[in-house]
């Protein structure tokens, strides 16, 4: 995908993750009836953040030369790979049985402790990449408030901290879009020697 896309995609993908849940809070029956649409949400918003993780490791071939930056980026590939099986299996479970199976809660679960793991390996791994500074907390914001959300199950911080951490991917993208569109301007506007 180009980079040009990333920060517009970064936005569908948090969007795509966000819209659900505000829905079930807006409209509670929602939760009871809109099974097939939050998973097939999840299973577009993951595609997309994982796209995100790929494209950020693209325009920042630093991240991969040092160990933490190889690993931090799989570990958070393997979460979104995690969060896409939920969305499948969730979706399907709904469709053959009208509703889905709680089981597949597992995986989401496992999903957010990936993206905990692998944020906090990959955010140390940026801090050799200055221009990187806003991604960097993009990328932890989505790790730790991932995991809260998970860690804490009354209301209204599950949701405080779910729709926080999935709005930050946004600011993963959009940021690391912006840096590289910036050196490129700059270095246009340089004078000839």
């Amino acid at each position: 995908m180009s980079p040009t896309t990333l920060g517009p995609r970064a936005i569908a993908a948090a969007g795509a993750l966000i819209i659900p849940v505000v829905a079930e809070l807006i409209w509670p029956s929602f939760g009871d009836n809109g099974h097939l649409v939050f998973a097939i949400c999840q299973l577009i918003g993951w595609v997309l953040v994982a796209n995100i993780v790929v494209d950020v490791g693209r325009l920042f071939p630093s991240l991969g030369t040092t160990r933490g930056g190889r690993v931090g980026g799989r570990v958070l590939l393997i979460g979104c790979a995690l969060q896409v099986l939920f969305a499948l299996a969730y979706g399907v479970t709904t469709l053959i049985s009208g509703e889905p199976n709680e089981a597949s809660f597992v995986l989401f679960l496992a999903g957010f402790l990936a993206q905990l793991v692998g944020g906090i390996v990959w955010w140390r791994s940026m801090r050799s990449e200055p221009r990187l500074r806003v991604t960097r907390i993009g990328v932890l914001a989505t790790a730790v408030l991932g995991f809260l959300a998970m860690a804490v199950g009354s209301d209204p911080f599950h949701d405080i901290f779910l729709l926080s951490s999935y709005a930050a991917w946004a600011v993963v993208g959009v940021s690391a879009a912006r840096t590289p569109a910036e050196r490129t301007i700059s270095s246009l506007q340089r004078p000839a020697p």
